[in-house]
């Protein structure tokens, strides 16, 4: 969905494509201790950690106030505290705005001559900018954790993004044995908890607005000792806290809705590269799954109704 602009820059914040927690999560392999210590208090406090003073920020983090004006300034890319501030209250307002109060602020365009290509342009556009903005090291982390058949891999979303959990599950088993959609059914839910253990990778969709069950789901899942794969928006899901690798994608799209469009490229992207790690084992795996389903697919209904079905 396009975010609703504003006088105070929310727009341009949105075409950066990079949340404030995204920022520090890429910084962190290249940050000193002290500034470690800041990037924890507001990476695993609340969203509204950095809305204190720098001095009461630097106190939580036990560093000097000097510390982290060079934090906010050399690192983040701010030109003082107070602009970061600034941002940080723009990008909660955009995590906590309401779906109907996007609708009533965006512009819906009537379908007219050149509509289709203007959609297909914004949505180019959203998918490039994903794609173009994963870290390579989250994404090569998530690319191993998939790749490895040891590992069984499960998949849970929300109302909408469970639509993409399964479709990356209906390609990856294709491809590589022990892969599970975990539905938004307690029931089912409770079963997965039941059985999951450290040998076990979740891949979680948790995208704005983050649905509480999908993060109890996930914070049970890592306590059991799985390990966990974020599919999220640039302004973080409560479940990056605990990710062992987070691909966050754009939600921007020609109409007031979100879109999944840049979820599932990114989605695709994964399996590419997780086929690639794979390589003869998964062609092997892919042959088998193949042979089995044309056979079900091809013959089974012939029984029942005397003609091909394609």
């Amino acid at each position: 969905m396009a975010v609703p602009e504003s006088a105070d820059g929310q727009h341009a914040a949105d075409a950066e494509g990079s949340g404030i927690a995204e920022r520090i999560r890429r910084k962190l392999g290249s940050l000193s201790p002290s500034e470690r210590r800041v990037a924890r208090v507001l990476l695993s406090g609340a969203p509204t950690a950095g809305l204190e003073s720098s001095a009461k920020l630097a106190d939580n983090a036990g560093v000097s106030g000097p510390t982290v004006s060079r934090f906010v300034t050399q690192r983040l890319g701010f030109r003082s505290y107070a602009e970061f501030q600034q941002a940080l209250r723009n990008e909660i307002a955009a995590r906590v705005v309401s779906p109907v109060e996007v609708y009533r602020r965006q512009r819906v365009e009537p379908a007219e001559a050149g509509f289709a290509g203007r959609s297909g342009a914004a949505l180019a556009d959203s998918v490039l900018a994903s794609l173009q903005g994963l870290d390579a090291t989250e994404f090569a982390n998530a690319t191993a954790l998939l790749a490895d058949t040891h590992h069984h891999v499960l998949a849970a979303g929300g109302a909408f993004s469970q639509l993409v959990a399964g479709y990356l599950v209906g390609v990856l088993r294709e491809i590589r044995p022990g892969v599970r959609l975990v539905p938004p059914i307690a029931a089912e839910r409770a079963a997965a908890l039941a059985d999951i253990g450290k040998k076990d990778v979740l891949c979680a969709f948790d995208f704005r607005r983050y649905e509480r069950d999908t993060q109890v789901f996930a914070a049970a899942a890592k306590d059991a000792g799985a390990r966990i794969v974020l599919f999220t928006d640039p302004w973080l899901s409560p479940i990056a806290d605990i990710a062992d690798a987070i691909l966050p994608a754009q939600e921007a799209g020609p109409s007031p809705f979100p879109s999944l469009a840049p979820a599932v490229a990114v989605a695709e992207t994964l399996i590419t590269a997780v086929a690639g790690s794979l390589g003869e084992e998964g062609r092997a795996h892919f042959e088998r799954f193949g042979g089995i389903a044309d056979h079900w697919i091809r013959f089974w209904p012939q029984a029942d109704s005397g003609r091909d079905c394609e």
